[in-house]
């Protein structure tokens, strides 16, 4: 994968553009254990969205406040997803833009002990599909495969540490056989990442070196998610871009090995013409974007090294 100078982007995004597919990424909006409200800069980041006009718009995960003892019991649940609703679903569903999802550890985890959020959670969205192709073998809204247009867009429940459970590795991997072939490029969303981004999160992460080899063998082009609440592009030694999104409620969080905190944040993914452009929008006002300048260089963690990403990339051959 090649990574085009910053020199390029103003370029790419006067030519052509009539052709790109746009997609929002957003995550961890959750605040306080329990809370059915959420900040003011959640709703503005929508409004924002909306003015942008995305194709797309996915959460990874963590849109609500749950996973702590004393568990919450189901009609504390389905208030705070009516408070998701009202902020974030509903909003983008009258503008016409979907919204797919992933469950993140606050409000699907996997753990056995969180079995009414995994309910309530599947309960939410069985009733909420999005108006893309859901594909065959497809565990709505849990793991997933969906296209839009060219694109295929895979998810599966990355809400704990360690190596996947050989089920989610047996489900991505049959899905990329069965459908990644055909895609112009493939993204796949996780609510944890397998970097470790952020400081006091370094063992939340996907250490799975099988899984990597199984996105690498397929051509993944993009492996997204949230939880470590720092904004990061980056490219792995065989040249897959993972994408750590910011956060949009809750704590902003530090770098790993650093001490200032990021900003809140969403991120557009611009795919045109071949390449991915990849960029941030910072809070409060969400006009501007995460300097690049506060961005590591690079990452390292057990998987390997991630390489900063500085401006358009071109998608795998």
């Amino acid at each position: 994968m090649k990574v085009w100078p910053l020199s390029c982007f103003l370029l790419l995004l006067s030519s052509q553009m009539l052709a790109a597919e746009s997609i929002a990424l957003i995550s961890d909006l959750n605040g306080r254990y329990g809370n059915s409200t959420y900040d003011s800069r959640v709703a503005r980041a929508i409004e924002t969205m909306i003015q942008l006009q995305p194709d797309l718009v996915v959460c990874t995960g963590d849109m609500i406040a749950g996973q702590q003892q004393p568990l919450l019991d189901k009609d504390w649940l389905d208030r705070m997803w009516r408070g998701f609703n009202l902020e974030v679903t509903e909003p983008l569903s009258h503008k016409g833009i979907p919204l797919l999802i992933t469950p993140g550890n606050h409000d699907g985890s996997g753990y056995a002990e969180f079995a009414l959020e995994q309910e309530r959670f599947n309960a939410q969205w069985a009733v909420r599909i999005p108006e893309l192709e859901l594909l065959p073998g497809s565990e709505w809204p849990r793991r997933y495969a969906a296209r839009m247009g060219t694109l295929l867009l895979l998810t599966f429940d990355g809400t704990r540490p360690g190596a996947l459970p050989p089920g989610e590795l047996a489900f991505i991997t049959r899905m990329l056989e069965q459908y990644g072939a055909e895609a112009s490029a493939t993204l796949v969303f996780s609510h944890l990442p397998m970097w470790p981004l952020a400081k006091g999160r370094e063992h939340e992460i996907i250490d799975d070196r099988d899984l990597l080899n199984v996105m690498h063998r397929y051509g993944v082009d993009v492996f997204a998610s949230g939880h470590h609440h720092a904004f990061f592009a980056g490219i792995d030694d065989m040249g897959m871009v993972h994408l750590g999104n910011g956060a949009l409620g809750g704590n902003a969080r530090a770098y790993t090995g650093e001490k200032r905190r990021q900003p809140h944040s969403f991120t557009l993914l611009t795919l045109a013409n071949d390449t991915i452009i990849i960029t941030s929008r910072a809070a409060p006002g969400f006009e501007g974007s995460v300097p690049l300048e506060d961005v590591p260089p690079t990452l390292s963690g057990p998987l390997g090294l991630l390489r900063r990403i500085d401006g358009p990339v071109v998608l795998r051959p």
